[in-house]
């Protein structure tokens, strides 16, 4: 009898069972079925990251999808060891924010508050301005993460300001088309998401952790008409700013399902 390969996955939004601006069923059914693709890998999934300790006891893989949900300080030890330890942890869109406490702006910009889950992760989410097209490039194409990626390619998505935390993290994807908002200077004093080069932002990278890795994918925005919440996209998404009630953005493309696959890969050894 063969050995399955485990992976847990945490897909959800906060509060707990809500799918905080994100169509959780659609991202997490997914995930899922690219899961499924091999035969070997036994999967189990929960919202959060409540008892991960006993889901990543014997498991090679965490994949986490989430909108709000965060590793609080016991639980990002937990990760932590189990990285050291030979896990892989691929952390998908919202798994860079968190938790967000009020300014007191007159315009309702709220401040991210950085912490132990962030230092695992290695990224730390800021903000994002509206959906919009952008053009993504691999900035390392030998990685296994990035097998088969054009050197360029277009989605349309949430165009994520996520700070790179640590000097060994390898930048994976970027892009050069995020017009950053005024208020994040005025919010954390500069844009700390902003790369060396003065003109690129990180949309995925990876850091080893002991035995383990930690990979991060920013892209992968989804919503429903019953999920959606927002405002207004960019011009290059709809010409009268209105946001599609429907929005499968990146999960519509080759590319993603090509970084998707390539993930699954990395993290389970196939």
């Amino acid at each position: 009898m063969s050995t399955a390969t485990r992976v847990h996955l945490v897909a959800g939004g906060f509060p707990p069972g809500q799918h905080a601006g994100h169509d959780m069923d659609f991202a997490r059914l997914r995930i899922l079925e690219a899961l499924q693709k091999d035969p070997q890998v036994h999967t189990t999934v929960t919202g959060d990251f409540t008892d991960c300790d006993k889901w990543l006891g014997d498991c090679q893989l965490l994949i986490t999808y989430v909108a709000g949900p965060f590793a609080d300080d016991h639980q990002a030890s937990v990760i932590r060891e189990w990285l050291n330890g030979g896990g892989r942890w691929l952390a998908l869109h919202g798994s860079s924010g968190g938790k967000a406490v009020r300014t007191g702006r007159d315009d309702g910009a709220r401040k991210w508050v950085k912490t132990e889950h962030h230092e695992v992760l290695g990224g730390f989410f800021l903000t994002h301005p509206p959906i919009r097209e952008m053009n993504v490039t691999v900035e390392n194409a030998t990685h296994p993460l990035t097998k088969g990626l054009p050197n360029t390619f277009k989605v349309q998505d949430e165009p994520y300001l996520v700070e790179v935390m640590h000097d060994d993290t390898q930048v994976l994807l970027s892009t050069k088309d995020i017009d950053v908002p005024r208020a994040v200077a005025e919010i954390y004093g500069d844009d700390h998401s902003l790369l060396e080069d003065g003109e690129s932002h990180a949309l995925g990278f990876v850091r080893d952790i002991g035995k383990g890795s930690v990979a991060y994918i920013a892209l992968g925005h989804t919503h429903s008409p019953t999920t959606n919440m927002q405002v207004s996209v960019h011009e290059t998404v709809s010409e009268d700013r209105v946001p599609p009630l429907d929005f499968r953005g990146v999960w519509e493309t080759d590319v993603y399902n090509q970084i998707l696959s390539n993930a699954i890969g990395w993290g389970t050894g196939g």
